[in-house]
């Protein structure tokens, strides 16, 4: 600020705010005594310091408009299941994550929307929230396959781990989503559902201990067991209503059970056989017949006694193969009676044959199957119980050979002979460059 004025030496100058620029003005003459810069001199850029860009002109970076969308849709998908605030919140955080991360930022659109299908089953997870990856498909509208491939991507390139949901977990709910209650169908269809899932969870209890759950999908499964334990809670009536009958009736998400229809009908089909092998073990059949269709009835006596109903059943079968091991050899043995001259021999002869026999009932090797099915003498036939990957052993790839080409092979005469032109060949090669040198 200046003293003085320069020209009549008062100093009453004040500063004057009416033009664009700061103007010192003196009051008494009215003479301008200093005016600023619209620039900086070259004092004040050394003397000034520098100005960050987020402090000066930098704009707040806003969400896309598919970021937008996803969240949107993952909220949705959150109250739709029913999780908590603090759920969706940590949802919507990890979709953020997982949307801005190198290997998902430049994918598909369907893709991202998958992937905040996978956030959501992963929050479910790492709370304990008995969500099975189905039921996001079937809320997605994709395939599982296509929902796994995704879901395994997203967990490596976050770095996350899950903790690992059994299908008790998801047994519960599952059951609950059955419209079943009294005020909600039939008085012969109604079925509470705290009696469903406890005749349910003995089902599924039966089927690990016969080796039916291992690496197996949850979701077939309980459609198969909670079909069979609503049928078994009064049998007279249900027995004749199939499982297509049975969604219809509680309601049930056509696109959830269509898709796995084929898987059902398979696990129903090992379910019913384990029923069938116990059933035939009751004291009070005295081991008469049990058909799958009607074993049903029997499925209240099986759980209560199942565990001895096992242990009989496993004996039973080990007392019948034994018995057919000795009508074998018993049989074997008249054969070679019957043919030979009932020489001193015979006893020496009876031995060597019931060598391999009792070889036999060691574990021997496995012969190759070239229809990938199991030989008729493998060790998995003497048990009653096994896992499905025992019983049913899946065909080996065999690649096709390869033809070894290295261009040293020998040509044929025939071959070389295919390549010389024959008289007429040439005799028409001449024709038609005659013909040709004409027009030309």
């Amino acid at each position: 600020m200046p003293s003085s004025c320069p020209e009549c030496g008062s100093s009453n100058v004040v500063e004057d705010d009416l033009y664009s620029q700061r103007q010192w003005v003196c009051v008494d003459c009215g003479s301008v005594v200093s005016e600023g810069h619209l620039t900086t001199t070259v004092s004040d850029e050394t003397q000034g310091r520098a100005v960050p860009y987020h402090a000066s002109t930098e704009a707040i970076k806003k969400p896309c408009r598919n970021l937008i969308a996803g969240f949107s849709r993952v909220r949705a998908l959150c109250r739709i299941l029913r999780l908590s605030s603090d759920m969706e919140s940590a949802v919507v955080s990890l979709f953020e994550r997982a949307y801005n991360h190198p290997n998902f930022i430049f994918v598909t659109l369907s893709k991202k929307e998958i992937l905040g299908g996978c956030c959501v089953l992963s929050v479910c997870r790492q709370c304990n929230w008995p969500v099975a990856m189905g039921t996001i498909g079937y809320l997605l509208g994709v395939d599982n396959a296509a929902l796994g491939a995704v879901y395994r991507e997203f967990t490596k390139a976050l770095n996350i781990e899950i903790n690992t949901v059994g299908i008790m977990d998801l047994l519960e709910s599952f059951c609950y989503d059955f419209k079943l209650g009294p005020q909600q169908v039939d008085e012969v269809f109604a079925e509470p559902p705290q009696r469903l899932v406890d005749r349910t969870s003995a089902l599924i209890e039966l089927a690990a201990d016969a080796w039916i759950v291992t690496g197996r999908q949850p979701l077939p499964l309980l459609f198969a067991a909670v079909y069979l334990a609503w049928q078994s809670l009064n049998p007279k009536v249900r027995m004749k209503y199939t499982f297509i009958k049975f969604c219809k009736i509680g309601k049930a998400p056509e696109q959830s059970w269509h898709r796995s229809r084929d898987s059902v009908v398979k696990r129903l089909k090992e379910l019913r056989d384990v029923l069938c092998k116990l059933g035939r073990a009751l004291p009070w059949l005295r081991g008469g017949t049990v058909e799958p269709n009607t074993v049903v009835t029997l499925v209240d006596d099986i759980l209560k006694n199942h565990r001895a109903l096992l242990m009989r059943a496993v004996s039973n079968h080990e007392q019948q193969l034994q018995n057919e091991s000795q009508t074998a050899q018993t049989t074997a043995c008249d054969n070679e009676r019957s043919d030979s001259d009932r020489s001193d021999s015979h006893c020496s002869k009876t031995a060597e044959l019931m060598d391999p026999d009792q070889a036999g009932c060691e574990n021997p090797p496995d012969e190759e199957a070239t229809d990938g099915q199991l030989p008729p003498n493998h060790w998995s036939k003497r048990h009653l119980f096994l896992p499905p990957c025992v019983k049913n052993r899946k065909r080996q790839r065999v690649d096709a050979p390869q033809p070894e080409v290295t261009g040293d092979e020998e040509i044929s005469d025939s071959e070389i002979e295919s390549y010389i032109r024959s008289q007429d060949e040439i005799e028409m090669y001449l024709n038609v460059r005659k013909e040709l040198k004409k027009k030309t």
